[in-house]
């Protein structure tokens, strides 16, 4: 015979209607109780008919998250957070890569459709969501980084347009005059407002922006070091490069360091994101923080709390920044070597 709740409920010695309540909800019961319940369940082979119970309840404690890919490790620090933070809430998270074609954005459309999960984390900015999302799910949905949706469909995320300026102020405090731009995809949101942040903030100081300062690295470890041998070879180089992102950043450094420029004395780098390679870079990145994991995390709970109803939600919470000053950048020198 097939163990039921009740007998799951004798072996922890609980009620059934608490027995119910630590394995389908168990955020709703102590850490001890829900250990002691699933021990039990686990001990006797009772397992929960998870069709029954999601038309039953009308809820499949599952969450799809939309990204591009994983490769970048932000992206995977942001999932981590995510992750962790729905677990601990008692959801499960489906991982959908919007980059990898239509056929698997149509199967995520239908996962939406078909009720088979309870709300939608978005990471993807531009580079497969207008391919199948069309109107808005039904599901809640929250936003990361990248705003797709209009308002009132929430987003969590950084000040991009702040965290070039954080950027180009660092550097402007050395001495330098001649700031040049490593873009990211300008598909995407958060790499447009930072280059359109880098352009306002060298307003802002009176600095010069001749268009060949502002070169397209597209988030590629190659296209970088396109974009900084295109800045070396200028009649004017820069002595200073703001990247948006830290992989671009250390691309560029390495071109340099190719041509025999020495860094900082030569050419001064700052990146964004404070990715692992930032740190491991020689010298060490210069980079603006952006904080991933907590991102990811604050993303998870607004939208569990959206699953449940709860009201006066926020619809637009920015997440602060923090400059971290290495050793990649220092006082301006009068010339640089090309």
């Amino acid at each position: 015979m097939r163990p039921t709740l009740s007998d799951v409920a004798r072996l922890a010695g609980v009620s059934v209607a608490t027995a119910s309540r630590a394995l389908s909800n168990p955020d709703l019961v102590a850490d001890g109780t829900r250990r002691a319940v699933r021990d039990a369940a686990n001990s006797c082979g009772y397992r929960i008919n998870l069709v029954a119970r999601s038309l039953r309840i009308q809820r499949t404690d599952t969450l799809l998250v939309l990204t591009p890919d994983i490769e970048n490790p932000f992206c995977a620090n942001l999932l981590q957070g995510i992750e962790d933070t729905a677990f601990d809430m008692g959801y499960s998270v489906m991982v959908g890569f919007t980059a990898k074609g239509d056929r698997r954005c149509e199967s995520y459309a239908e996962l939406l459709s078909n009720g088979r999960v309870d709300g939608m984390l978005v990471l993807d900015g531009g580079t497969g969501m207008s391919r199948f999302t069309g109107p808005k799910p039904e599901v809640p949905v929250v936003q990361l980084l990248d705003r797709v949706y209009e308002p009132p469909v929430p987003v969590v995320r950084v000040d991009d347009g702040a965290i070039a300026d954080l950027a180009v102020r660092h550097l402007s405090g050395l001495g330098h005059r001649r700031i040049a731009h490593i873009a990211g995809p300008l598909v995407a949101q958060h790499a447009l407002e930072r280059r359109d942040g880098f352009i306002a903030a060298m307003g802002r100081l009176g600095l010069p922006v001749p268009d060949t300062y502002i070169q397209a690295g597209e988030g590629q470890w190659d296209q970088a070091s396109g974009a900084m041998e295109l800045l070396l070879n200028l009649p004017e180089p820069p002595t200073a490069v703001y990247c948006a992102d830290d992989m671009m950043a250390c691309a560029a450094m390495d071109v340099c360091r190719a041509r025999g420029l020495r860094i900082p004395e030569d050419m001064s780098f700052i990146g964004t994101n404070d990715m692992p390679e930032s740190q491991r870079a020689f010298p060490q990145l210069s980079t603006v923080r952006v904080p991933d994991a907590s991102l990811g995390a604050k993303a998870a709970e607004l939208l569990v709390a959206m699953i449940r109803s709860q009201q006066g939600l926020a619809t637009d919470t920015v997440l602060p920044v923090e400059l971290l000053a290495r050793a990649s950048c220092s006082p301006v020198r009068t010339a640089v070597a090309a």
